[in-house]
């Protein structure tokens, strides 16, 4: 049925859209670019209006190949500004922070934080420089890209019902008007009108996870490496990336704006996620609760001295939430609409473009065919519960490790270890995929091993995932049948050691290597590792997702090296005065 046509029934189909996209954060906006610029007749809505407040700020480097792969794949080359720092800062805004580490440091209430119980995960510069966004600019630049290709947008126009017949659906607005579209897809967070309509959140939530959340913005937050006790030193300072303090039931985020010498933005992102069962809502106001808390650790505190909250603070019951299904006929769940779990390790938005990247070709085969069968949506299914099941496990067991320091120090090594196979893989993926413009190359990205829970015994990553589980079921132990948590760590470190896929020259298994670093010499080791020792398997893995990228590293269009030399230069005391700045409160 094309434009101009009457439907069976005789309504006017002239304005019908090919897909309806309810939500116009990163998620929305990122999907309607790729789509539109793809042929397809898109009509993006929301409720609101950007510039609008959000969080999910933090990247990481498998968010940032993905989008990488979501720029090449569907031609919208404005997407791969958004995986390196330089590239938000020199196309997009200059109100960005630098993420160049996660950095984890270990609390006890009422005691001085032990500088021996740091964990660092340094961010190889070989890869990129990722990003601390500032969402209300980084999505409003993301909308008017999609606009640029051809998407209707429709703001302060909440969409109050949806029908679904046989040629597509019908979407009710507020105030009054209706739009229609041969599918909807909805973004748009925990009030979905679809999960409402056809009651699809899960009652209770199947997750392990509990968290509740208490978030603002801050002006004057220092940087914890001046108000700390001093450690041995890493590669680069706390404040220059996204740190965690974390403590017995929760932790807390602080995400700097203003942490580079560029720096335009004095905003600082801050939040505790806590567990409920442990710390419960107390009967005060989210100021109060967040002064108490700053009260039971000392250099959390010194690190919030003077500083004050800019925003309305947002404080939230438990935030986890289930879907029984993301796709029906001609309608799709994506990112937080579906589900969501907790911000913890940044997963928030790389689970995000892993289902944008699946369902836009999807999509696009459907308009082609005018197929919009549920069984060609089948797989998103599969992926979205996949993903939401995965992070559960992440993170309710990260949450078990965060009640005793040996257990996180285990546990952080696990975590570790996800991170770069994933990052291997992505990496080779993208290559090779540039070499070949061949999409079957990404199918890995698809059907992600790493993530798999059950698995054939004659997989060559039989092994990794043997592991992964072994190590679930230890921190499940823990919390549940009472397994001492030392006991557990030492069981993990073991495994690790035991283990020949392990990359030696990372530290993973050594407890006394608090930071994780691919410096260069480590890497030419690891890359006669992979070809000399790792399981071939696992060595053509890992020798792919380091070489493979590294090649990459300065074609054209990849990464923006003049922004790069800026930013090297700003940090030069004199060389750089130019390029800084200036202070308006020393102006």
């Amino acid at each position: 049925m094309v434009s101009g046509q009457l439907a069976a029934d005789g309504r006017d189909v002239q304005d019908l859209h090919d897909v309806a996209i309810i939500g116009s954060g990163v998620a929305g906006t990122i999907l309607a670019a790729c789509l539109a610029r793809n042929g397809a007749k898109v009509v993006l809505i929301d409720a609101a209006t950007h510039p609008k407040f959000t969080i999910g700020e933090s990247t990481i480097p498998f968010t940032s190949m993905m989008l990488r792969l979501l720029a090449e794949r569907y031609k919208v080359p404005e997407i791969k500004h958004l995986s390196t720092f330089e590239g938000v800062y020199a196309h997009i805004t200059t109100q960005c922070g630098i993420k160049r580490n996660f950095g984890f440091v270990y609390h006890r209430a009422g005691e001085r934080q032990d500088p021996a119980q740091r964990t660092h995960f340094q961010i190889p510069k070989i890869l990129n420089t990722e990003n601390h966004y500032f969402r209300q600019d980084v999505d409003s630049w993301m909308l008017s890209v999609a606009v640029k290709y051809g998407t209707t947008v429709r703001q302060q126009q909440p969409v109050v019902d949806v029908d679904i017949d046989d040629d597509g659906a019908t979407l009710k607005l507020a105030p009054g008007g209706t739009l229609r579209a041969k599918f909807v897809v909805d973004a748009s967070g925990h009030k979905s009108v679809l999960a409402d309509k056809f009651a699809l959140r899960e009652e209770p939530t199947r997750f392990r996870h509990h968290s509740r959340s208490l978030f603002n913005h801050f002006t004057g937050v220092k940087p914890f490496d001046d108000v700390a006790k001093p450690d041995k030193g890493f590669p680069t300072r706390w404040g220059e990336g996204t740190l965690h303090h974390m403590f017995h039931g929760g932790w807390m985020w602080v995400i700097p704006f203003d942490n580079h010498p560029r720096a335009t933005n004095p905003l600082c992102s801050v939040g505790i996620q806590l567990d409920p069962r442990i710390h419960p809502e107390p009967d005060c106001s989210p100021d109060e609760e967040f002064q108490a808390f700053l009260a039971k650790f000392p250099d959390v505190a010194a690190q919030f001295e003077g500083a004050r909250p800019v925003r309305s603070w947002v404080r939230t019951g438990r935030l986890q939430y289930s879907p029984r299904q993301t796709v029906g006929y001609r309608w799709c769940l994506t990112s937080h609409a579906a589900g969501f779990i907790d911000p913890l390790f940044s997963r928030g938005m790389s689970n995000t473009m892993e289902t944008v990247h699946a369902l836009t070709h999807r999509l696009l085969d459907a308009i082609r065919d005018d197929d919009f069968s549920v069984e060609r949506f089948s797989f998103m299914q599969e992926l979205e519960q996949g993903l939401l099941d995965f992070n559960d496990d992440l993170v309710a067991n990260a949450y078990v490790a965060f009640g005793d320091w040996r257990l996180w120090n285990a546990w952080f090594r696990i975590w570790a270890l996800g991170q770069i196979i994933a990052t291997f893989e992505v990496n080779r993926a993208y290559a090779r995929f540039l070499q070949t413009g061949d999409t079957a190359v990404l199918d890995p990205l698809e059907h992600a091993w790493w993530r798999g829970k059950a698995f054939a015994e004659d997989s060559p990553y039989a092994p990794v995932l043997e592991l992964l589980r072994e190590v679930s079921e230890l921190c499940q132990a823990v919390q549940r049948e009472g397994l001492d948590a030392g006991e557990a760590a030492d069981t993990i470190m073991r495994r690790l050691k035991e283990a020949d896929f392990i990359p030696p020259a990372f530290g993973l298994a050594d407890p006394k290597m608090l930071c994780l670093d691919a410096k260069f010499f480590g890497i030419l080791r690891t890359l006669r590792w992979a070809r000399k020792k790792a399981p071939p398997a696992i060595g053509e893995l890992t020798y792919d997702g380091l070489t493979l990228f590294m090649k990459k590293r300065f074609a054209k269009g990849e990464f923006e090296v003049t922004e790069e030399f800026r930013q090297f230069l700003a940090g030069r005391r004199y060389l750089g005065r130019k390029l800084r700045i200036p202070d308006p409160l020393k102006c």
